[in-house]
């Protein structure tokens, strides 16, 4: 009777301390704003799982490397790429210590992923996708834009967190912690009907107000 009572209590610590991790990426996204003109970071892509995909930058600069200064340096980077073996790194700023160890059996190599994204589960939210769920909106990346040109920062989501597919097996089981253009950080939970949270609310707050999402609009 003891043991799913201390792995909830375990679970909703980690899901606390992970929105404690958003937090702390919200202002030290402000902080980074502040100091160069008002821009969101120049993120190469993502994160660096993506490898060169969309990339803004040639150098290998994301998030972390970013914010470093406001925030300290990523104390989970791996320092072999090509092992196997993944193992469970020290809980630090940008990982979710729940996240980096869900399994979803429709990701396959999942845990390869995070492990060559420096075990960073936070993505960054580079480029969003338009209107019709299909086609990036390469034009107006989120990576270097104006804080200004939001359309609604309070609902525009700059940062969610690995998995992020199966609605039912995300980071913290049906819900996701998010970090908001207004640098504020909360925990949404998972539409089940909506397989791949980013599909359906990448866009969302940063074009107009409209409403996004299949049959549940948020």
């Amino acid at each position: 009777m003891l043991l799913p009572a201390l792995s909830k209590s375990r679970l909703k610590a980690e899901q606390s301390f992970c929105l404690n991790n958003m937090k702390q990426i919200g202002l030290a996204v402000t902080m980074y704003s502040s100091d160069f003109e008002e821009r969101f970071p120049l993120c190469k892509n993502w994160g660096r799982s993506w490898g060169d995909s969309f990339k803004l930058r040639n150098d290998n600069i994301w998030m972390p490397e970013i914010l470093e200064p406001y925030i300290g340096k990523n104390q989970i980077k791996p320092t072999n790429y090509t092992s196997r073996t993944v193992t469970q790194p020290a809980r630090a700023t940008f990982a979710c210590p729940t996240g980096i160890r869900t399994k979803d059996p429709d990701v396959s190599r999942l845990k390869d992923f995070i492990r060559d994204n420096d075990h960073v589960s936070y993505v960054w939210n580079h480029i969003y996708l338009k209107k019709d769920n299909a086609t990036y909106e390469e034009k107006r990346p989120v990576s270097g834009r104006r804080v200004s040109d939001v359309a609604s920062a309070s609902r525009a989501v700059l940062v969610w967190e690995m998995p992020y597919w199966n609605p039912r097996i995300s980071a913290h089981r049906t819900a996701l912690n998010l970090v908001f253009a207004d640098s504020h950080a909360e925990l949404e939970k998972r539409k089940m009907d909506e397989q791949d949270w980013w599909s359906y609310h990448s866009r969302r707050g940063w074009e107009d107000s409209d409403l996004t999402g299949k049959t549940q609009k948020q």
